[in-house]
């Protein structure tokens, strides 16, 4: 029973959802609307994702417990084992397109909610080229 409780705590921690921070796909080469369009296409694989964590969920816990304690819980987490399920098949389609994800720090998120219109359409453009604060230039009007 000693051995039990750990690995029950390892358990539920590794289906915990992670908070989802604010990020941008980058890749060298390329704007927000190429962005936008590998995203919509990735999109559709995030139910695939999705369904897999929550099958994993299921059968992890269920071997790990039993068939009724594993099954009670994996219901409470159930909703965030989906979330965290199709972000990490998104991400996944998104890296096997050249992207990868750039959580932006707090100086960047506040740069960016800052701007509005074009000149936001501009300061993604740059992050998702693969740009810096530093090194954005604003166009000389």
């Amino acid at each position: 029973m000693k051995k039990l409780a750990p690995l029950a705590m390892l358990a539920l921690s590794a289906c915990a959802a992670k908070p989802l921070e604010m990020s941008v796909p980058t890749q060298a080469g390329h704007n927000l609307h190429s962005a936008k369009v590998a995203v919509n296409s990735c999109i559709t694989e995030a139910d695939i994702g999705g369904n897999s964590a929550v099958i994993g969920g299921y059968a992890t816990n269920i071997l790990l417990f039993s068939p009724l304690i594993g099954t009670l819980v994996t219901v409470p987490i159930q909703d965030e084992l989906r979330a965290q399920g199709e972000i990490d098949q998104v991400d996944r389609c998104m890296t096997r397109l050249g992207f990868e994800r750039r959580n932006l720090s707090d100086g960047e998120q506040i740069w960016l909610n800052d701007s509005h219109g074009e000149e936001r359409v501009r300061r993604l453009d740059h992050l998702v080229g693969g740009g810096t604060v530093e090194t954005y230039r604003a166009p000389r009007t």
